[in-house]
């Protein structure tokens, strides 16, 4: 072949092999078509919980649904698929954006394939790890035993070890270098895993390290070569030294600045690390007050968020899983509890269960029951009853019967709603007040006891998904309307006999008599404007009034309202004087006003414009009593006395001029009060009366004119005698001889001088006239001029011409003569 065959042969050979792994390279993940998810955390799950699904189908198929497009994932993730089935790179493409990882990362019992790429993950944090006898592990590699695991983006493991089991044919790891990697405490198990040496080729890598061949697959060094004392560091582009990264990086950076990490230590605001996120209110100032701050943003895991997602709840500036203990979830926000009462949710009795004295303990300090109540035994005293007093729903129905011992039953007057779909309880009365009689559901039940004379749902509100049934009580007197309760009026209703409620008017007899504020006399929970079952006239914190004035108020308390014209009275708010209207629809009251106003009676008014740290009161300048008690500009008058304060620049009509550097005539109250002022900066001083404008004193520095301009100097007027102004500011010369003038010709004089304006005007026509017929000889002389040149040049041609022609014909003949004597000549001779 010869030496120059075997240089093409390997030029060839280079070239393909350049192009097979270039195409290697291109064949790497496909990113997938879902939408990145930049900002917000994705939730992940806890060590050792894999990603739900039968088949290697279902868990892609759930990869894909809960973490397409993620970036950061907070929590582990764990993928175990089944044997057998064929996949490829692509199969898991979904995380081909997941950058941060906050706990571990498991892959288990990975099918056959050729490679699994994750070609951005940067950081496992190891926040929650798998536990192991050689210490904690955040990743953990088993079964996968043919391909390569390619993490070319990995440069932090911040917790835990990585652990290979059962990858014979996934050996590319043994070509990374892990003491990289690895922040404290971690180190690589591989001891298990059938691995004796690498498998690719990493000459093409920088580092010389890589996680399979191709320079798609370098891994990149933040640790190695880095000073003493630096964490990570990188390469300085400029001399090629090693120099650290901020400490507020993770994993390395590509700039000192905290900005330039690849991911960070504490919390990241928006590419930024930060030791905290943005504060809900910042300090303005100028202002001297704490302001809303528009960048509030929320720490979630360790990013800076706009608001929590998922499950999460906002509390005190986080994103938290669950409450503090004093807090309660409204959704979105821990919420303080009402009262210091959190609610709580207890399981309650299934359809055949009946609570007994010793489980009462069980419902202590419940405001939920997640099921039902039934209540029958005849040794329970008020102490165990008593528990039920702050349950507020019961999520099923409810069920009180055989306290034979008891008078009165208050122990539920909290309960705010009962029933549940499909918990009532089907009991068939006979009866005339059962309406509809036969079988039916019901999600109330009492037959209590026969000494029973007073039962108090005094905060009852709704009876729903089932209708009450109410016998077997035949002393009970108070007792309120339960049907005005019901959801419906489909729900069943049944009153026994045995009810004294038969007999309202032995009741009233008796000595049980409702409040004069009860809607009715004959229907409220017992004898107090607290247990009334409906209003006569108006309700205040659940007490029935005359009117809203009748209300005693308690320490503190500035007044009652009654709420836009309903039959409820509201406490006006704590700051008011004197009670309100309309609570918090009138203007707002606060203990003191806030910065920029000041108190006008009781009226918070705005201070003047020009003030600064507020004022205390409308006077535009300096006055501590009744004015700005600070000001960044004062403006003075020609007397050196105040005229008003200026925030930013001085007004029209006046020059800045350096407080420190000028000493203007104060005198009296101006005086004694500036001299007490600490942020003037600077002083608005008078222009010179002519100016309107100008950049110091006198008539040399206006920037524009009051009155008049003569050339570029400003003056009081022009002089009437020889100037005029044009609808503009400038004085304009009159013409010669007018006295006065309304323009520049000399017909428009005012007045003449004496005698001089005919003459001139003579003298000027005149002078025109001459001009005119002079202008008019002079044309016809310089015409006259002109055709005696035309004549004297054509005699001149034509003589010219006449000489020209001679001369040709005398050279003509004398030719002729010569050639008639040469051929003569010619002839003789021969």
């Amino acid at each position: 072949m010869g030496e120059r065959g075997l240089l093409l042969a390997a030029r060839w050979f280079l070239a393909v092999s350049m192009t097979f792994a270039l195409l290697r390279g291109c064949r790497a993940l496909t990113p997938p078509g879902c939408p990145v998810i930049k900002d917000t955390p994705c939730l992940g799950d806890n060590t050792n919980v894999f990603i739900k699904g039968s088949t290697t189908a279902e868990v892609l198929a759930q990869l894909n649904s809960r973490f397409c497009g993620c970036t950061y994932i907070t929590g582990s993730l764990s993928i175990q698929l089944s044997t057998g089935t064929a996949l490829t790179e692509d199969s898991f493409n979904s995380l081909y954006y997941l950058k941060e990882l906050s706990g571990s990362l498991q892959l288990n019992t990975i099918p056959s394939m050729s490679t699994i790429t994750l070609p951005h993950l940067r950081i496992i944090r190891g926040q929650d790890t798998f536990s192991s006898s050689g210490g904690p592990v955040s990743l953990l590699v088993n079964g996968f035993t043919n391909g390569f695991l390619n993490l070319p983006s990995l440069t932090e493991i911040s917790n835990g070890r990585a652990v290979f089991v059962s990858t014979s044919g996934t050996c590319g790891f043994l070509n990374v270098l892990w003491t990289d990697i690895f922040l404290s405490n971690g180190d690589l198990d591989y001891s298990m895993s059938g691995c004796t040496s690498p498998s690719s080729d990493c000459s093409s890598c920088p580092s010389g390290h890589c996680w399979s061949s191709g320079s798609l697959y370098c891994q990149n060094l933040t640790k190695t070569g880095c000073l003493q004392g630096c964490g990570r560091c990188f390469k300085s582009p400029e001399d090629g030294s090693y120099q650290c990264c901020s400490s507020l990086c993770a994993a390395g950076c590509y700039g000192s600045s905290s900005s330039q990490c690849y991911a960070c230590s504490i919390l990241n605001n928006n590419g930024s690390c930060v030791i905290e996120c943005p504060p809900a209110q910042v300090y303005d100032p100028a202002l001297y007050m704490l302001v809303n701050n528009p960048n509030y943003r929320l720490a979630s895991g360790g990013l800076c968020v706009q608001q929590c997602t998922g499950n999460l709840l906002e509390y005190a500036g986080t994103c938290v899983t669950s409450c503090p203990v004093g807090y309660t979830s409204n959704g979105a926000k821990c919420v303080a509890c009402s009262g210091g009462v959190c609610p709580r949710v207890c399981t309650g009795t299934d359809a055949n269960g009946v609570v007994m004295g010793g489980n009462f303990t069980q419902f202590t300090s419940c405001t939920i029951l997640n099921g039902s109540l039934a209540i029958s035994d005849s040794s329970l005293t008020n102490n165990d009853l008593e528990v039920l007093s702050t349950i507020q729903e019961i999520q099923g129905f409810l069920r009180i019967e055989s306290l034979s011992t008891l008078t009165s039953f208050p122990y539920l007057r909290n309960l705010k709603k009962i029933g549940y779909p499909g918990t009532a309880v089907n009991l068939s009365i006979t009866g005339s007040r059962c309406q509809p009689g036969g079988p039916q559901w019901y999600s109330l039940v009492l037959r209590i006891t026969s000494q029973l004379q007073s039962i108090d749902f005094s905060s009852l509100e709704v009876i729903q998904y089932g209708g009450y049934l109410l016998g077997g009580n035949p002393q009970l007197c108070y007792v309120g309307n339960f049907t005005r309760h019901l959801a419906n009026t489909n729900l069943p209703v049944c009153l026994s006999a045995s009810n004294s409620r038969g007999d309202p008017a032995a009741c009233i007899a008796a000595g049980f008599v409702c409040h004069s504020q009860c809607a009715s006399n004959s229907s409220c929970w017992g004898p107090n404007d607290t247990q009334c079952d409906g209003c006569r006239n108006f309700v205040y914190k659940g007490r029935c009034v005359a009117q809203c004035t009748d209300v005693v108020l308690s320490p503190g308390n500035s007044g009652i309202f009654q709420n836009n014209g309903s039959a409820v009275c509201e406490d006006c708010d704590s700051l008011c004087l004197g009670g309100c209207v309309n609570g918090t629809s009138g203007q707002l009251c606060v203990a003191s006003c806030p910065l920029g106003t000041y108190a006008n009676g009781t009226i918070c008014t705005p201070c003047y414009h020009g003030c600064t740290a507020g004022c205390a009161g409308p006077l535009p300048y300096v006055n501590l009593t009744n004015g700005c008690p600070r000001c960044s500009y004062v403006q003075l008058d020609q007397q050196g006395q105040q005229v008003s304060c200026h925030i930013s620049t001085c007004p029209q009509g006046t020059y800045p001029s350096t407080a420190s550097s000028t000493k203007p005539p104060f005198s009296g109250t101006a005086q004694s009060l500036l001299s007490i002022v600490q942020d003037v900066s600077t002083w608005c001083l008078p222009c010179d009366d002519v100016c309107a404008s100008c950049t110091g004193p006198g008539n040399t520095s206006c920037t524009t004119c009051r009155y008049a301009q003569r050339l570029a100097q400003c003056v009081s007027g022009c002089n009437n005698d020889t100037e005029y102004q044009n609808g503009d500011l400038y004085c304009h010369p009159c013409a010669a001889g007018c006295v006065g003038c309304t323009g520049p010709s000399i017909s428009q004089c005012l007045k003449c001088a004496s005698g001089s304006c005919a003459s001139a005007n003579l003298l000027q026509s005149s002078d025109i006239i001459g001009i005119v017929f002079g202008s008019i000889a002079a044309i016809f002389l310089a015409t006259g001029a002109v055709l005696m040149l035309f004549i004297v040049y054509r005699r001149y041609e034509h003589k010219v011409f006449k000489i020209r022609a001679q001369s040709t014909a005398m050279y003509c003949n004398k030719g002729r003569e010569g050639v008639h004597g040469v051929l003569g000549h010619h002839v003789l001779k021969h």
